[in-house]
């Protein structure tokens, strides 16, 4: 009996340890964790970012960083995608390091731009007091929150040291409106001039006519002057009249002029006396005979070549024309062991006047037309990107019209050709700009049609080979390199060069070009175009630089039967 007592209180006992154990098990499943879902985002639409309307301003208008000046770089931030930026930021940095004397802002926040707007920028610049003179080579980044920059911008300015002004009283005379004797109780007539005979501007500057002594009282209607700018050598010319009343006591009549400029230390006052019963002139009749004004040495413009002038202009403008010109020219400045040989001659001239017919001749709207003289390899990076980018706004309506004056060489190994910014040297092709790439952008645009010259400069040796000062194209560029609707002429033929035409300072390519468009007032078709380059450029290359030189016109396969028939107009 006690056995079985003993097996039932054992078998209740392991039934109630399995049912607490089961019970615990039930509980633990009820406390469990939700593993964190992982924090992804869907984005609907991508935003892009582009740099346009860069220009600098500064408060006298020289395009320098002056010392003692504030100025501006001016830009848009525009988004031509479908979606929306966010958190845009706007870095400046300088690329040739700290600059003394250089202040300028580092960072803006635009916030977030939504597609189809844009943000003015202005980045404020100073110059200080100990400005050296020398080049600012700025880069302005246009950074957004997930990583969709806006390919960075390069802008190269000049800066000058602190020249100091000098404002005086250069000369001054009185006279009576009567003439005769200086009388109490009658109008005396002061003329003065006020000069800055310094190197530099004076700014703000201030004139103020005081009578120190009693009895005596002004009769013009202001004897304060105020002038925002003297130029180095500018004057002015003040009258200011008045009298001293039958009280006033002593032989002379003291008139102090007292001047001021935004420094405070560069004018000097002058206190000026008239002695009563003196002779003087009548006011009519007044010479003033002191220092003469020094006026600033105007160069006239002289335009040697007549393409420079007379050029055609049409009203008719073509909406979704783009043309970007680059002109290479000083490489020397920019790179130490270039003599001044290794320029290219008048580049800049090619294509500051190639502008000038795009615009006036060719129907390209002003703010289509983008210009780089002397362009480094960000400059022409980004200005190729934003063309790019623009014409593939409007897919079979844009055209790009593409020109570059400048240095090129070709890879010794691919003989592929480069062309090259002014601050990448023969030995690093690597920095230089693949025109294979340049083709492949303009092509991807998808533009309705893509026009290129090029009067480029290539030594004709290898990586080790200097640049010299003769122009043209020496790599022919393969036929699968010409894409999309893309005409490309050339200023010459394999290995051939394409020397300057000293005598209309400009290259003998780009002469002969500018020179149709302007003799046809730009209504000819590409074939007559063509055939008028080839004929003269071949011909006067041998007579004035007895070498020769044939233009050559690559074309792509997709337009090899109508690209003779394209027309400008």
């Amino acid at each position: 009996m006690k056995t079985k007592l003993f097996l039932l209180f054992f078998l209740i006992a392991s039934i109630s340890v399995d049912a607490q154990v089961m019970s615990g098990k039930s509980k633990r499943k009820k406390v469990s964790v939700t593993p964190k879902k992982e924090s992804t985002e869907y984005i609907r639409g991508l935003p892009d970012l582009i740099i346009t309307g860069e220009r600098f301003t500064d408060q006298n208008g020289n395009n320098f960083i002056d010392a003692a000046e504030t100025c501006n770089i001016m830009l848009n931030v525009e988004n031509i995608g479908k979606g929306t930026a966010r958190a845009v930021k706007v870095q400046a940095s300088v690329k040739n390091g700290r600059i003394p004397g250089l202040e300028y802002e580092r960072e803006l926040s635009l916030g977030d731009i939504k597609p189809g707007t844009s943000k003015a920028v202005a980045i404020p610049v100073e110059g200080q007091r100990d400005l050296k003179n020398g080049l600012v080579e700025f880069q302005v980044e246009v950074l957004e929150e997930r990583g969709f920059d806006a390919y960075p911008l390069e802008m190269k300015i000049e800066s000058r040291r602190f020249a100091s002004p000098k404002v005086i009283v250069a000369d001054a005379a009185f006279s009576m409106d009567d003439g005769g004797m200086v009388k109490l109780n009658y109008p005396i007539v002061l003329e003065a001039i006020v000069q800055n005979i310094g190197a530099g501007d004076a700014r703000d500057v201030s004139v103020d006519f005081i009578l120190p002594a009693p009895n005596c009282f002004p009769l013009s209607e202001t004897s304060s002057f105020r002038f925002h700018r003297l130029e180095p050598g500018e004057s002015k010319k003040l009258v200011f009249t008045f009298t001293a009343s039958r009280r006033f006591k002593g032989n002379d009549i003291p008139v102090k002029i007292d001047l001021n400029e935004s420094f405070g230390n560069y004018s000097r006052d002058t206190t000026l006396s008239v002695r009563l019963e003196q002779q003087l002139t009548a006011s009519n009749e007044v010479v003033i005979s002191g220092q003469e004004t020094r006026t600033p040495t105007i160069a006239i413009a002289s335009l040697s070549a007549d393409v420079d002038k007379n050029i055609p202009f049409t009203d008719k403008k073509h909406k979704y024309r783009y043309a970007l010109i680059i002109g290479n020219e000083d490489y020397s400045r920019y790179q130490r062991g270039l003599q001044s040989e290794s320029n290219v001659d008048f580049a800049r001239t090619d294509a500051k006047i190639f502008k000038e017919y795009a615009i006036k001749t060719l129907g390209t709207e002003e703010g289509n037309c983008f210009l780089l003289t002397d362009a480094t390899a960000g400059e022409m990076l980004q200005k190729i990107d934003l063309v790019s980018k623009l014409a593939a706004k409007t897919p079979g309506k844009s055209e790009i019209i593409f020109y570059y004056a400048g240095h090129g060489l070709p890879d010794e190994a691919s003989r592929e050709p480069y062309l090259i910014p002014v601050d990448v040297s023969g030995s690093n092709l690597n920095a230089a700009v693949k025109l294979n790439e340049v083709y492949k952008k303009f092509a991807a645009s998808e533009a309705k049609r893509v026009t290129v010259f090029l009067d480029a400069c290539f030594s004709g040796g290898g990586r080790e080979a200097g640049l010299l000062a003769a122009r043209g194209v020496k790599v022919k560029p393969r036929q699968n390199m010409i894409m999309g609707n893309m005409v490309v002429f050339t200023a010459s033929t394999g290995e051939q060069s394409a020397l300057p035409y000293k005598e209309k300072e400009h290259g003998m390519f780009t002469y002969f070009l500018l020179k149709k468009i302007q003799e046809s007032k730009g209504n000819m078709s590409y074939g007559e175009l063509s055939e008028y380059i080839t004929q003269n450029v071949s011909l006067e290359s041998l007579k004035i630089n007895q070498k020769e030189q044939d233009p050559r016109v690559n074309i792509s396969v997709n337009v090899q039967d109508e690209w003779t028939k394209w027309a400008f107009h």
